[in-house]
């Protein structure tokens, strides 16, 4: 049973536009692309919800990270099924487990689905397809509608050919992300050595001592000076960086890694870092 009702069924030319619209997704932001994924395929399909669970291994759960903005949707995440534990069976859980897709017309007639979305959402057709990314499967894609056999054998072939794509969405997404945490943290750890540049050697010896947990007369020791001049050191590299407490010098100079840095006794830290004099 075909739902187009204008006899306008999946076929090659609908599946070729419903892909174009996919690739044309442009976001680096990866639920934001699984939002805008989930909304193209809800709509092609007039279904009343379609999810892209992906599986959260913390919590050993497919989680709703893209799901469409529609009423069913919007209940879902009342209801809290926008998380569905493993342990809890299902059929999702199932399609991600055995990698086999799953296409019903009579959700409410089936006892192995869950409670929550045969009541709960009132589903009665649901197409769930295993998603995966390269050779990984990372989760499901989800299609439902309240209607009683509302998705034909061909809508099924129509979704399992759209994960595909979703998959290389996630994947350009995550890439992305990456590359974006790795400019940054470049860019923080540019600053922050910036920031270290302020510090005249002896100083920085001093804060290094500082984030490996030296009391004053400790770093006293060990720089082979008065406990006076170290509080003097002290309070200018806190002047000179901007910060109020001795735990902030630690939690910077541990940022930068420098706190496992070799030092010698009265000769300095060996740094990676242009510091004043």
């Amino acid at each position: 049973m075909s739902h187009y009702r204008e006899g306008n069924p999946v076929g090659p030319d609908r599946l070729l536009g419903t892909l174009e619209q996919l690739l044309a997704i442009d976001t680096t932001e990866l639920e934001s692309a699984l939002q805008q994924a989930a909304q193209v395929v809800c709509e092609v399909l007039s279904a009343d919800k379609v999810d892209v669970f992906v599986y959260g291994p913390a919590s050993d759960s497919l989680v709703a990270r893209g799901t469409s903005a529609t009423p069913m949707g919007r209940h879902q995440h009342e209801i809290g099924m926008d998380r569905l534990p493993l342990a809890g069976h299902g059929r999702a859980a199932e399609v991600f487990r055995t990698g086999l897709s799953h296409h019903d017309g009579r959700v409410d007639e089936d006892p192995l689905e869950l409670v929550g979305i045969r009541e709960g959402l009132g589903v009665r057709s649901q197409v769930t397809v295993p998603l995966e990314m390269g050779c990984t499967r990372r989760g499901v894609l989800s299609v439902m509608s309240a209607e009683p056999d509302f998705f034909s054998d061909l809508d099924t072939a129509f979704v399992q050919a759209v994960s595909r794509w979703i998959g290389l969405i996630m994947q350009r997404a995550e890439l992305a992300e990456v590359v974006v945490q790795r400019a940054e943290e470049r860019g923080r750890r540019h600053a922050l050595e910036r920031l270290l540049g302020r510090l005249t050697a002896r100083q920085l010896d001093v804060a290094v001592l500082i984030a490996n947990g030296f009391s004053n007369q400790q770093i006293a020791e060990q720089l082979v000076l008065t406990p006076g001049t170290v509080a003097n050191h002290v309070g200018q590299l806190l002047d000179r960086l901007g910060l109020n407490s001795r735990t902030q010098v630690a939690t910077l100079i541990a940022e930068l890694g420098l706190h496992r840095e070799s030092h010698n006794q009265g000769n300095g830290a060996t740094l990676p870092l242009n510091s004043e004099h």
